[in-house]
């Protein structure tokens, strides 16, 4: 928009948004919908309703980010540790009095291993000498957490990968510590892969309304771009009277119109006579 078009004013500099093809592309079918030039305006709208109704904000970006880390998870993998049978039993039992499963159990386990190791080369050693295993423990874990035991043990010598998985085990049945905590914050982390936004999209926004959204991300502890992206699934789901909305986005200034929301109706009744 510039002041050389009649009835429309400066809407400030252009951000570059990064959206999911997906949204880019309903947001561009939407805007379409409402007249032509509108997709700036339609983001504009979106970011207007947000930051005028923020909230619920920080509830609809828990649930965003959790639907993203659940779509960008990666897939646990099994490792089978060797336990002798009283071991094992104990291992079990832990399990059912947290109400929960030793997979669960041992991500914790490997989790507070690999945060502070600590001295772990003779206990790996005496677990490898180590007789009388004879169950085995099929548990699901986080492939970086696998590639980070592997790579410890591997220091020491070959085949030592289940040696030093027994030795965090060993720690966390002897020292359970605060479990029902770590149960919740500990166990359900996953490996994730990166979140990309590849759809790019340069939208001008004027200084009030980006300084609204700067102090909104502020005070919910996200950033602009969380936060556009959260206004765009808004309206989305919920468009509302987004045509009026969008129309008045683009003519706010008073001068001519009466003139240009005149055209853009003539422009409409020529979409819907094709349509039809």
């Amino acid at each position: 928009m510039t002041e050389t078009r009649p009835g429309r004013i400066p809407v400030g500099d252009p951000i570059a948004l990064r959206f999911d093809p997906e949204i880019k592309r309903r947001l561009e079918d939407m805007a379409e919908g409402i007249g032509p030039r509108r997709f700036g305006a339609l983001v504009r709208v979106a970011c207007r309703r947000l930051v005028t109704q923020p909230k619920a904000v920080g509830r609809g970006l828990e649930e965003a980010r959790r639907l993203s880390e659940a779509l960008r998870a990666i897939p646990l993998v099994m490792l089978k540790v060797k336990l002798e049978p009283e071991t094992a039993r104990q291992f079990a039992e832990l399990a059912v009095e947290h109400d929960t499963t030793v997979s669960a159990l041992m991500r914790i386990a490997l989790h507070r291993f690999l945060e502070a190791p600590g001295r772990y080369k003779h206990p790996m050693l005496r677990e490898a000498d180590r007789t009388g295993l004879s169950d085995w423990v099929d548990v699901m874990v986080n492939p970086s957490s696998k590639q980070q035991i592997w790579k410890l043990a591997g220091q020491y010598g070959e085949k030592l990968n289940t040696a030093l998985l027994r030795v965090a085990l060993r720690h966390l049945l002897d020292e359970p510590g605060d479990l029902t905590t770590d149960l919740e914050t500990i166990a359900p982390l996953r490996d994730l892969r990166p979140e990309i936004y590849p759809a790019r999209a340069n939208v001008h926004f004027d200084p009030p309304l980006r300084d609204k959204l700067d102090a909104l991300a502020a005070r919910v502890g996200s950033d602009r771009a969380e936060l556009m992206r959260l206004a765009a699934k808004r309206v989305l789901d919920d468009p509302g009277m987004i045509e009026q909305a969008v129309n008045r986005e683009i003519f706010r200034s008073e001068k001519n119109k009466a003139h240009l929301m005149a055209r853009h109706a003539r422009r409409q009744a020529r979409r819907d006579t094709r349509r039809n």
